[in-house]
């Protein structure tokens, strides 16, 4: 068996014990803890030449003239942005958080940690309200969890179909404009947009846990103290799991490709 070459970039812990899963006798794979890439991480894949290239959730900001060294390389990414976009038009890519089996199990670690997050706070969950917007996948595990263990759950949403998903899980469900007119003990938003403008802000008085993606739900300009934005919880309370987690997507993945 031909011997493989990764290369798996991040500072998000769960990177690590993904280098760390994919090394076998069959594999030899670097871990660069970086942000960036820059003319260290150049070097090492002009010397090493991978064949598969893991970058973080987050798009790394490029701090050379030109990236080097990728264009036979095989990419599983999170997210893109245009800049890299154009970098890998001619690479094979995989986006990892488009496989419904890391984003559901990716969902549920989120729920858990927000818990773990949430009781910084010294308040028990028991017989508060919580207002969730959005009724994605972390939405439902946040919800599913949080209901369990004894909150009242009242959904906002943009979406009809969302709206009376919500419903058919008996919880309560308004529109998202209506949101503002809920009382509750604290609010959780799951919709990645800056929806939170100056009119909502003035409406809701909840502490605010914001489980998107960076930046956040706040529009420009809205200064607000009881705003917390917790990104990438899985990677920062279980890294070893969410680690796992990457780790059988790729496989999976990789298996699908050489299946077809």
């Amino acid at each position: 068996m031909t011997e493989e070459k990764w290369l798996v970039i991040g500072t998000d812990m769960r990177m690590k014990v993904l280098a760390k899963n994919l090394s076998n006798e069959h594999r030899t794979v670097y871990y660069k803890n970086l942000a960036v890439w820059d003319e260290e991480l150049n070097r090492t894949v002009l010397e090493f030449h991978p064949d598969f290239v893991v970058l973080p959730i987050h798009p790394l900001l490029v701090e050379v003239p030109l990236v080097l060294g990728l264009s036979k390389a095989v990419v599983f990414a999170g997210k893109l942005n245009d800049e890299w976009r154009e970098i890998l038009k001619e690479n094979e890519i995989h986006f990892y958080l488009e496989d419904e089996g890391f984003i559901w199990h990716n969902a549920v670690l989120t729920a858990e940690a927000f818990l773990s997050s949430f009781y910084n706070t010294k308040r028990a969950i028991l017989g508060k309200k919580f207002v969730i917007t959005g009724f994605g996948r972390v939405a439902k595990m946040v919800a599913h969890t949080l209901r369990s263990m004894g909150a009242e759950i009242c959904i906002a949403v943009r979406s009809n179909v969302q709206l009376n998903e919500a419903k058919a899980f008996r919880y309560e469900a308004v529109d998202l404009n209506e949101v503002g007119e809920i009382d509750g003990d604290f609010f959780i938003n799951t919709i990645p947009a800056k929806w939170l403008d100056e009119q909502f802000n003035t409406k809701i008085s909840m502490p605010i846990f914001d489980l998107a993606s960076y930046p956040g739900c706040l529009q420009e300009g809205i200064n607000r103290k009881q705003y917390e934005l917790l990104p990438a919880l899985p990677g920062k309370f279980f890294p070893e799991d969410a680690g796992n987690v990457l780790y059988e997507s790729i496989v999976e993945q990789l298996r699908r490709r050489h299946t077809c």
